[in-house]
């Protein structure tokens, strides 16, 4: 059990006897508004926030930090208050502690609402001070370390919160051997049978692997000492959670994880790095594809190393990462080891980390209102595995794995996400779509008419370009909205003889929102687009009886394509096609405003849109970038002979057409008719086919038609 002593002798070689004394003076509070409590295990409950401050000191963070691992859960589970911990410890501290309080609450099974907010919090709390988040890390590790004792309930939902969460988190902070530690603790909960399985092979193996790492060691001391290289050499071995991994993603066996055991070489000077790399390689024969430079190109949360992999002396293959003592410090303790290297040369404790790109990546999902989403956008941020692009300035940028050209262009600016038309990568032009790989060179091409479509959420993994595409979205479908509830409603209004575009009844219709304590105009027309507020109650409100009163004034409809909705596929969810006419794009069209399922778009021609009321009719245009294929049903008449059939397949597969459906049917002895169901690009496209068609000697007529289950007709031919 770690006693004050034991976390005294781990800060008193750099802190001051004052700070020491703060120290003690937090313990002392601690233990006392804690006594009485015990955790699950039994134990006295002090036991674990000294822990807590240990694994804190072996950190070497600050005298705030330490003391805040000591109170960090004082004002959830004990009597002290926010005016308490203030006024006796300070306001940096009380900010520590109230951080990591709040992080505390997020619990995955919780409610998203919930989560959610306690998510905003964390986040706010990175941005201010990244101390809350290391001292949280160092909480979750020693509840991992005796998840023994929780019931068993409660043991898998820790682990998965852990392992989706805080594993992840520790990683992008560079805090490698807390991730790993986290990873195999919540693996041997998660998936007990895997991890038994490694851990056995692991356990036989275990002390040839000692044996041979020793012979690996001297020979690579021998090496260095010929090109008179200063270094220490370290063995490791991979976690169980990172084997089992490795094995999934390369689909190998235990004995095939060739990386399970690797050696580490420290130097001082970056100049010996990358001089016994050459020793290395000059000895061992490199396996290509297989060496990365991360001094020269660092990770987003600081990590350098030069990594390679070589046929050793025995045949067998052997990782080897080489790096500085200061690159190992680095990559040992992540962004807390920055501390170690500027607590003496700063004054200011702004200055004192260096907040990393992927922490700061996570602020653009702070603005989500919806809370399962941002839980979402959150944890897309948490992944691990990236590719590496740059911009045609060299720039380098890093994204998850699975990126588009899309994820690329919102990683630059907003604006050049939403106008994103395509890219050009490596100098060739590629769509939207398009998954980057590391070291592609990108540059972005935009049109001033292109803005985001529903259909790019399939093509991007980046919170912040899933987050933008979402929003544009929802303002078209808003835009949408208050188009078509105007438009009807100047059209109903019009019909009484109310124009409202006149500045009267705006004034009165302006009352009228005020008075149903409706926001604005614009609120007014979604709501009436929806219907969600009757046309009597407006018209009640003018002063029109609608049961005694006839309509004074029929307005022929004035079709006005500024104020016209926009067809465009898929990106429209209030927009439908009607299945009575079918209508492709370049077709003229006319939206039919229905009662709660959006606009119904039918061609001009449609019987059924005669016979509606003009009032509930909209203009509708399409849009110029809908790019999506439309079927189309025709019916061919002919002359019944052998090969008529693939004569009229012959005429559409030329025209580049795809044949869904097609069946005929016998008319008499001479004449059949053929039944076809085509994707075709738009009007035109159709119109080229169908004149086709019509020249082909053995066809009298060729008819679009309307809605028709070619199914139910029967196959004679």
């Amino acid at each position: 059990m770690i006693r004050l002593d034991d976390i005294v002798e781990k800060i008193t070689p750099y802190m001051t006897s004052k700070d020491i004394e703060e120290v003690k003076k937090a313990y002392a509070y601690s233990a006392k508004v804690h006594a009485g409590q015990k955790r699950y295990s039994g134990e006295p409950y002090m036991i674990h926030p000294m822990e807590v401050t240990s694994i804190l000191a072996d950190i070497k963070l600050d005298k705030e930090s330490i003391i805040t691992g000591l109170l960090h859960d004082t004002i959830e589970d004990t009597l002290a208050t926010d005016k308490d911990i203030k006024s006796l410890f300070g306001k940096d501290v009380f900010n520590l502690v109230n951080g990591v309080t709040k992080i505390g609450q997020i619990k995955i099974s919780s409610k998203f609402e919930r989560q959610a907010e306690n998510f905003r919090k964390l986040i706010l709390a990175t941005g201010k001070d990244i101390r809350v988040i290391i001292v949280k890390l160092a909480d979750r590790l020693h509840n991992a370390r005796t998840i023994s004792h929780l019931p068993e309930h409660k043991k898998v939902n820790f682990a998965r919160e852990t392992m989706d969460l805080y594993a992840p988190l520790a990683d992008r902070l560079g805090i490698y051997w807390i991730r790993t530690e986290l990873e195999d603790i919540s693996f041997k909960i998660l998936k007990p049978h895997e991890f038994a399985e490694i851990e056995y092979a692991f356990s036989n193996k275990k002390s040839d692997w000692e044996i041979y790492s020793s012979e690996i060691q001297g020979l690579l001391n021998e090496q260095l000492n010929k090109y008179n290289i200063e270094a220490s050499i370290q063995s490791r071995f991979k976690n169980f959670y990172g084997i089992y991994k490795k094995m999934l993603s390369k689909d190998l066996d235990f004995n095939n994880v060739f990386d399970i055991k690797a050696f580490r070489v420290i130097t001082e000077k970056e100049s010996d790095c990358y001089a016994a790399l050459g020793a290395v390689h000059s000895t061992w024969k490199p396996i290509p594809g297989r060496f990365k430079d991360y001094i020269a190109l660092p990770k987003s949360n600081g990590y350098q190393s030069l990594h390679t992999n070589v046929i050793g002396p025995f045949g067998d293959k052997v990782e080897v990462q080489i790096r500085t003592n200061e690159m190992h410090e680095i990559a040992q303790f992540g962004v807390a080891a920055h501390w170690k290297y500027k607590l003496s040369n700063h004054k200011n404790k702004d200055s004192l980390v260096h907040v990393p790109d992927s922490i700061l990546k996570i602020f653009d999902t702070q603005t989500l209102n919806d809370p399962k989403e941002f839980i979402d956008a959150v944890k897309d941020e948490l992944i691990t595995n990236f590719v590496y692009t740059f911009t045609p300035e060299g720039d380098l940028k890093e994204l998850p794995i699975g990126s588009s050209v899309i994820d690329f262009a919102y990683s630059i600016h907003s604006d050049i996400g939403n106008s994103c038309f395509g890219g050009r990568v490596n100098d060739a032009i590629v769509p939207i779509s398009y998954k980057l790989k590391s070291g592609d060179m990108v540059e972005i091409i935009t049109k001033s008419e292109q803005y985001p479509k529903r259909d790019w959420l399939k093509h991007v993994v980046t919170s912040k370009a899933k987050t933008k595409i979402r929003s544009a979205v929802k303002n078209s479908l808003v835009s949408d909205s208050i188009k078509i509830g105007k438009n009807i409603l100047f059209q109903k209004l019009l019909s009484y003889g109310i124009n409202i575009e006149k500045k009267e009844n705006i004034n009165k219709l302006k009352d009228f929102i005020n008075l149903k304590n409706i926001e604005s105009l614009d609120n007014l027309y979604i709501k009436f687009s929806l219907s969600q507020l009757s046309i009597v109650e407006i018209l009640s409100y003018f002063g029109i009886d609608v049961k005694s009163k006839s309509k004074v004034h029929r307005s022929t409809r004035v079709i006005d394509s500024s104020n016209a909705i926009v067809v465009g596929g898929n990106d429209n969810v209030m927009v439908r096609f009607a299945k009575c006419c079918s209508p492709i794009y370049g077709d003229e069209i006319i939206g039919y405003i229905t009662i709660g399922k959006g606009i119904s778009i039918h061609r001009i021609s449609c019987n059924q849109i005669l016979e509606i009321d003009p009032a509930r009719k909209i203009e509708a245009k399409w849009d110029k970038s809908f790019a999506s294929k439309s079927s189309t049903k025709l019916k061919v008449s002919c002359y019944d002979k052998p090969g008529i059939l693939s004569e009229v397949s012959n005429i559409i597969a030329k025209h580049d057409s795809n044949i869904i459906k097609i069946n005929a049917k016998q008319i008499s002895s001479l004449k059949s008719s053929i039944y076809l169901e085509l994707l075709v690009r738009d009007a035109d496209h159709l119109n080229d086919i169908v004149e086709s068609l019509s020249s082909l000697g053995d066809v009298n007529e060729v008819e679009r038609l309307k809605n028709m289950n070619l199914e139910q007709i029967e196959l004679n031919l």
